[in-house]
């Protein structure tokens, strides 16, 4: 029996598809926008790119246009998850906030009942 986390987990994370809705993308999770890609996964994201670009080298010299157009478009996607992932990286890590020390004393921030 499979849980329902485990139907969602595809290569470079999960899908935030809803169950039993179809996949318009067919598997092609790069391009998707329900893609929520593993940060583990970023060096297979960016093998992935650095592999399109071979390809489109390959499209162009044949004169493939229909497949140029959609590796670029790939390739577009594949940037765009990079580029929030490292904004994701950067704003966790540069991010902290002192919330300095609370009041303990008795009655801090309680008020004091009417008569």
């Amino acid at each position: 029996m499979q849980l329902t986390g485990e139907l969602r987990k595809v290569a470079l994370g999960t899908c935030g598809r809803d169950f039993g809705t179809p996949c318009a993308h067919e598997n092609a999770c790069v391009r998707c926008p329900l893609l929520h890609v593993d940060p583990a996964q970023m060096p297979r994201l960016e093998e992935i790119r650095a592999k399109l670009g071979d390809r489109l080298r390959e499209a162009r010299d044949q004169g493939w246009l229909g497949e140029v157009a959609a590796i670029e478009t790939t390739m577009a996607a594949a940037a765009q998850k990079l580029q929030a992932m490292r904004d994701l990286t950067t704003r966790s890590a540069s991010t902290s906030f002192h919330l300095g020390m609370p009041d303990v004393r008795p009655g801090a921030g309680r008020r004091s009942p009417r008569s």
